[in-house]
């Protein structure tokens, strides 16, 4: 595979926060179009690479590159979903998803039509005028989506979007994200602690070890797309989540056992 197709690559990155080394050598190629998640033990830094990849930390070591171009701070090529959907409550559903294009000064008809299109792909056609406070924790989370897709980022980034849903919310969500996806094959950066979540949206997965966080295994899911929620009673499908699990299982327990110690 030619370097060409590599939307991002990182390469020796590594990330201190005084004495502390929350991430050592990196090295990632992610290609265009791919959905690739990241799971690990809590404190491993997936977060915190999320971050230097959007622009928000910059690494001690190493560097992140999209297309070729040296990451040195955030950019209007990377969408950011984060846990918390942070909506304006005095913005309606619309003017929440405009922000990005009305900061940046391309709030034209154009971007207006495409945001109408926008809401239509996240199924929030019929509440472009309700407020934050009328909506479901899922319908928030749809328009931070609709939000961060109306840059047209070419690379999108999303810190656990659906660890604040309950779980039937969380796998209808899931499976809108793989929807949508599908039909404008963004490339995404996602962190989850759910290894279903990760192995059900995801074409690779990048399992972190405990900290400093690096790569300790790069897992390509082999199933077939689209893919219904019954794929996650499948053996290929429950295979791939034990895996995961015996890979990160020390090291979540190591972890759990620190913070209670804490």
């Amino acid at each position: 595979m030619t370097a060409s197709t590599h939307k991002l690559t990182v390469s020796r990155l590594t990330k201190r926060f005084g004495d502390l080394e929350v991430l050592r050598g990196i090295n990632v190629d992610i290609d265009r179009g791919q959905f690739v998640s990241i799971v690990g033990p809590s404190g491993c830094g997936k977060t915190t690479f999320l971050r230097i990849v959007g622009g928000l930390e910059h690494s001690d070591s190493g560097e992140a590159r999209i297309d070729g171009r040296v990451i040195d701070g955030p950019g209007t090529d990377r969408g950011f979903v984060f846990q918390q959907d942070n909506l304006l409550p005095w913005r309606d559903v619309v003017s929440n998803t405009e922000i990005g294009p009305e900061i940046n000064g391309k709030l034209g008809p154009e971007q207006r039509a495409r945001t109408k299109k926008l809401l239509e792909l996240v199924g929030l056609r019929g509440f472009e005028s309700y407020y934050p406070r009328q909506l479901s924790g899922g319908m928030r989370q749809r328009v931070n989506l609709a939000r961060a897709l109306a840059v047209d980022p070419d690379l999108l980034l999303m810190d656990e979007p659906f660890s604040a849903l309950d779980a039937q919310t969380r796998e209808i969500m899931q499976t809108e994200l793989s929807r949508i996806w599908e039909e404008g094959k963004k490339t995404v950066l996602f962190v989850t602690h759910q290894i279903d979540e990760a192995v059900y949206l995801s074409d690779r997965v990048l399992v972190f070890g405990r900290r400093p966080g690096r790569v300790s295994e790069d897992i390509t899911i082999d199933l077939p797309r689209p893919r219904p929620l019954d794929i996650k009673r499948t053996p290929a499908f429950v295979a791939y989540v034990e895996h995961i699990w015996k890979l990160i299982e020390n090291d979540v327990r190591v972890s759990v056992l620190e913070e209670h110690v804490g």
